[in-house]
């Protein structure tokens, strides 16, 4: 099934939510997704960020850098494709390989972050959204095209894996039917300090909150932990100082020599 491409993104999960839903991302939490398909959150209009606008308008050239590579040919398409067991689980791919049951993905990165794509590295956001992509159209492989800076352009394959697919499709429909559709959120992750304060502003000064016995318990427990965080904080910085202290008259000569594994003496290295 296809749709208009893109639509709303609040009515289904995307590629790009993939691995966030399933709590597999480092941008993003399950909870952030939680709030934007309720409507609890108004995403942010990012379109004419410069970062946005480059990737857009890039990935034509990332499309021929692979043709070029490949010597496959590839056409683009231009609508949302719909998963045909779930209306809510959908696909908006970048191009289609003709002649090959395989899609292709195409990315722009900065020159900093090539490590995570060394040797056959690929960030685990993008493999679980190619993957995504493979259980909605079908396809055997999704290669994973990226142009790294202005310094390299690799493309990498992500097969297929029916075990895989079925796992991740599975805790995409938990996610949507018992957090999404319940409107029911998702633990909060320790990311999530700005979702929270937009989805829970602070209350008005002078005012209280009747806590449960649970939020009360946790209440206290938190209390608790802060002291043992604070109390653990000063005895580190104590024994930082008393390193410190130590490190520096071994440089000054007028400290303590120290015993080494075979029973010889010899200065402390520092």
């Amino acid at each position: 099934m296809m749709e208009d491409k893109h639509g709303d993104r609040t009515k289904y999960i995307g590629g790009s939510d993939a691995a966030a839903c399933v709590g597999l991302s480092r941008w993003r939490s399950p909870l952030a997704v939680w709030a934007e398909k309720t409507g609890a959150i108004t995403p942010e209009d990012i379109s004419d960020k410069l970062q946005v606008k480059l990737g857009t308008r890039l990935e034509e050239a990332v499309a021929e850098l692979f043709e070029e590579q490949t010597g496959k040919v590839v056409n683009r398409v231009n609508r949302t494709l719909t998963h045909p067991g779930y209306d809510f689980i959908r696909a908006n791919i970048d191009r289609k390989v003709l002649k090959e049951d395989a899609i292709v993905e195409c990315k722009t990165t900065s020159a900093w972050k090539a490590k995570e794509w060394d040797g056959e590295e690929v960030p685990r956001e993008y493999v679980i959204q190619a993957l995504h992509y493979l259980a909605v159209t079908g396809a055997a492989k999704c290669y994973v095209a990226v142009l790294i800076g202005n310094q390299d352009f690799k493309v990498k394959t992500v097969e297929r894996d029916e075990k895989i697919i079925s796992d991740l499709i599975r805790r995409e429909v938990y996610f949507w039917n018992e957090f999404v559709l319940k409107k029911v959120p998702p633990q909060a992750k320790s990311t999530d300090k700005d979702t929270l304060s937009t989805l829970y502003p602070q209350a008005e000064d002078g005012k209280t909150i009747d806590l449960d016995i649970e939020s009360a318990a946790i209440l206290d427990t938190l209390e608790g932990m802060k002291k043992d965080a604070a109390a653990l904080e000063g005895q580190i910085e104590e024994q930082e100082n008393i390193l410190r202290q130590k490190v520096g008259r071994c440089r000054n000569g007028s400290g303590p020599w120290v015993e080494n594994t075979m029973g010889e003496h010899e200065d402390a290295e520092v």
